[in-house]
């Protein structure tokens, strides 16, 4: 039995139809669904995410997986599949660093998932990112020309529609020196970028286990919350908070707002 508390930041408009995303990050799954890491079996608390997810916040229109869908084992892809393909929406999906994205291509190809790209969702274009670099030392972000460029691209082409950019390493700083000691190398660059294009509404990303929602000017950046184990915020180094699992859900509006909140998950057993 799970018991949830949702915190809540939305829009005093709500222009029908709203479009429903959800976002589930850092799942780190394991070759064996008893597996623990750093003390949970992080099968079962993505699939009581799952499970509150479709109780309390369907109809959704997709879902996003935000990196770090395995924990450096592909065998966990398998279990991917197995727990959110029969949801009935697509699946929109970035690397994360620990994810190996040969592999994840191979064990999600087709519907209902896609991987990279852009994505339609009414008059919102949902734009996915890759920081997923093979020279990473620690777990650090790069977009690099290419994605940075494909991103300018997109953005040109719908404005002045809105736009969401996902992405798994975050678009501005943690306030927690180790996370932003693994963030994105080149996050100067996607802020130009950005800062190009009014259209971009929202910035979400995972990476750093634990939720976060500023605004800088009109535009929402938002981090979302692990489905298993949380990082302390503010802290000096990453250290394990007592968070339990959770997940974030993002409101399109038909005006080009959005509203979102972050759903944590009590007493999971």
């Amino acid at each position: 039995m799970c018991r949830s508390t949702a915190r809540s930041s939305r829009s005093t408009t709500n222009i029908e139809p709203t479009l429903r995303l959800i976002q589930f990050s850092d799942t780190h799954l394991l070759a064996r669904p008893q597996d623990e890491l750093r003390g949970v079996r992080t099968l079962q608390s993505l699939r009581a995410c799952v499970d509150r997810a479709r109780a309390w916040h369907f109809p959704a229109a997709a879902l996003l997986l935000s990196g770090d869908l395995v924990q450096d084992e592909p065998a966990g892809y398998a279990a991917i599949r197995a727990t959110v393909a029969g949801l009935g929406i697509p699946v929109l999906v970035i690397p994360g660093n620990h994810d190996l994205p040969d592999r994840l291509q191979q064990s999600l190809a087709g519907p209902p998932f896609q991987v990279g790209g852009t994505f339609q969702l009414g008059q919102w274009l949902v734009v996915l990112l890759s920081s997923w670099y093979a020279e990473s030392a620690d777990g650090e972000g790069r977009l690099g020309g290419g994605e940075l460029a494909r991103l300018d691209a997109a953005l040109r082409r719908h404005a002045p529609h809105p736009a969401l950019v996902c992405l798994h390493h975050p678009a501005v700083a943690m306030d927690s020196a180790g996370i932003d000691a693994l963030g994105l190398t080149d996050v100067d660059a996607l802020r130009e970028v950005l800062d190009r294009h009014d259209c971009v509404r929202g910035v979400t990303w995972g990476h750093a286990h634990q939720a976060l929602d500023v605004y800088r000017g009109a535009r929402r950046f938002m981090c979302a919350p692990s489905t298993c184990v949380q990082f302390r915020p503010r802290a000096p180094r990453i250290e394990v908070d007592d968070r339990p699992p959770g997940y974030r859900v993002i409101d399109l509006h038909a005006d080009g707002s959005l509203a979102s909140e972050v759903v944590w998950l009590e007493d999971c057993a």
